[in-house]
């Protein structure tokens, strides 16, 4: 038994710091491949959040503007027709059963008759970037009008600049059902 203690060696304090050198570079490489993936899932859930309101947003403003037989007013002014490319943040649509539906852009807000149609406690709208359009050949009455839509979603609750998230959203659509 003598013997086996004697053969046993220790260690020095230049192996231990060896070692514990050797753990500290490993335990920071994990940390960092931890922090880097935390911190991607977390873009990748903002920037789905913001394109799916947006492309929500998007679908319901196609439908109801192809759905719809005239453009009543824009920017809360009233119009007969495009020709003259009237822009702004609001427009109202004469529906086929003759009610209205009003898009508005406010507040970080789309609204389609005041009801918000993103969901605004994860998302806003650029208002600046928000602008319906609509125009029509000057000189054929009977040229369908085409209405252009542009907006910005961002993320209103990111707030490390690595996980901000924002999406531009624009499609031009022709009222299909138009009467002049």
């Amino acid at each position: 038994m003598k013997k086996l203690l004697t053969n046993n060696k220790g260690y020095t304090v230049v192996e231990l710091l060896a070692v514990v050198s050797i753990l500290v570079i490993i335990s920071g490489i994990i940390s960092s491949i931890l922090y880097s993936t935390l911190r991607g899932s977390n873009k990748v859930k903002v920037t789905t959040e913001v394109t799916q309101n947006g492309t929500y947003a998007m679908s319901i403003i196609t439908k109801t503007i192809n759905d719809s037989r005239n453009v009543t007013q824009v920017d809360g002014v009233d119009i007969d027709d495009c020709t003259a490319s009237p822009s702004g943040k609001s427009i109202t649509f004469q529906r086929l059963d003759g009610s209205t539906t009003t898009f508005s852009c406010s507040a970080g807000d789309i609204a389609s008759n005041s009801a918000s149609i993103i969901n605004t406690n994860t998302v806003q709208v650029d208002d600046a970037s928000c602008i319906f359009t609509c125009y029509q050949k000057a000189d054929d009455l009977y040229a369908l009008p085409v209405i252009g839509v542009n907006f910005k979603i961002e993320d209103k609750n990111a707030t490390a600049e690595e996980s901000q998230g924002s999406a531009n959203f624009e499609n031009s659509i022709a009222l299909r059902n138009y009467r002049p």
